[in-house]
């Protein structure tokens, strides 16, 4: 009856009901696993849903507006020890702390927009690459959140049930907000700039504002996740907050998934994560040779991700369309 419901209310938002009926029910089995599974499968979908969060708050920005964001790692980990600090330092509540962690990270994707947001293409994405360095060593040598030694959450917050929920509730919602995002009129607005920014500007779009909005968004979200994380993990340092790492993984799973798309970076989170959790298992020593390859290969074969190359098919497209679009790529063009 729930599902039906939803359904019916989902329909008149543009969604199917098969979409809707999916997303309730990966919801409903992801709230009641922790009762039917073990505790390293309750982990496993933690981090799942960890990842799902960081990949779909990544697209948020870069999946509607074609801006690429490698400083998506700094809203994590400003997010992450913004949480540490109220709950470590301030003794706040966990979720009062997500919270604040989450705002924080808005704060700083704000401040981040006025210098970065008037670049564009490589421009733009090495001015984020330097703003993630900078923050590194600032924390790195920040006294008051014990520089590179970290921070250590209390005993007394840890509660994996409460945790595993919380982070169903941020991954969830950011795909919620994903959704009504890009159905709006900001998301309009956005995939207008991404196809052609000088023409968006010309009908009267301010651009800059709505980057800034979707710049935000994102980063209050990612903050959010790395709240969340955190305070499962009950500990960060600067080399835990800020890996380059978490970018790269977060762009692959998007782009795996599909890029400007609501369930790719989902898709991809859900095939990345368990592909690399099964070859670190088998393959201690290969696993990212191994994994670098299955990625690059992915995204060379199909180069709108795993929902693109579906709705492709849907449409006529084939998977030999995009085998022979790979094999051209290195021929001059008078070959092609």
């Amino acid at each position: 009856m729930i599902r039906g419901k939803v359904a019916r209310k989902a329909s008149s938002l543009g969604v199917s009901r098969a979409q809707a009926s999916l997303a309730v029910s990966a919801v409903v089995v992801l709230g009641v696993s922790p009762s039917f599974v073990d505790k390293s499968t309750v982990s496993l979908l933690f981090y799942l849903m960890m990842w799902v969060c960081l990949a779909q708050s990544f697209n948020l920005f870069t999946g509607l507006t074609g801006y690429v964001n490698f400083g998506n790692v700094v809203f994590y980990g400003v997010g992450a020890y913004a949480t540490a600090v109220a709950m470590a330092y301030w003794d706040a509540s966990p979720y009062l702390a997500i919270i604040l962690g989450g705002a924080f990270s808005a704060v700083l994707a704000l401040g981040m927009s006025f210098p970065t947001l008037r670049l564009r293409g490589a421009y733009f994405a090495i001015a984020t690459l330097s703003i993630q360095q900078a923050v590194f060593l600032l924390f790195d040598n920040w006294g008051y959140v014990n520089t590179a030694a970290g921070i250590s959450i209390p005993v007394k917050f840890y509660d994996p049930v409460l945790q595993y929920y919380t982070m169903l509730v941020v991954s969830a919602g950011t795909v919620a907000v994903f959704f009504v995002v890009s159905r709006s009129r900001v998301g309009k607005a956005l995939r207008a700039i991404r196809l052609q920014e000088e023409t968006a500007l010309s009908i009267g779009i301010n651009s800059t504002l709505y980057k800034t909005m979707a710049f935000v968004i994102s980063g209050f979200l990612a903050g959010l996740g790395g709240g969340t994380a955190i305070w499962n993990i009950s500990f960060i340092d600067p080399t835990s907050g800020f890996p380059g790492t978490i970018t790269l993984t977060v762009i692959s799973m998007a782009m795996l998934g599909g890029l400007g798309t609501l369930i790719g970076p989902v898709v991809g989170s859900l095939i990345l994560y368990l592909t690399g959790y099964y070859l670190i298992l088998q393959y201690p020593y290969l696993h990212l040779i191994i994994f670098g390859a299955i990625i690059m290969a992915v995204v060379l074969v199909l180069p709108n991700g795993i929902v693109g190359f579906v709705r492709g098919r849907a449409r006529g497209g084939s998977m030999r369309n995009s085998v022979l679009r790979f094999r051209r790529m290195g021929r001059p063009e008078e070959e092609r």
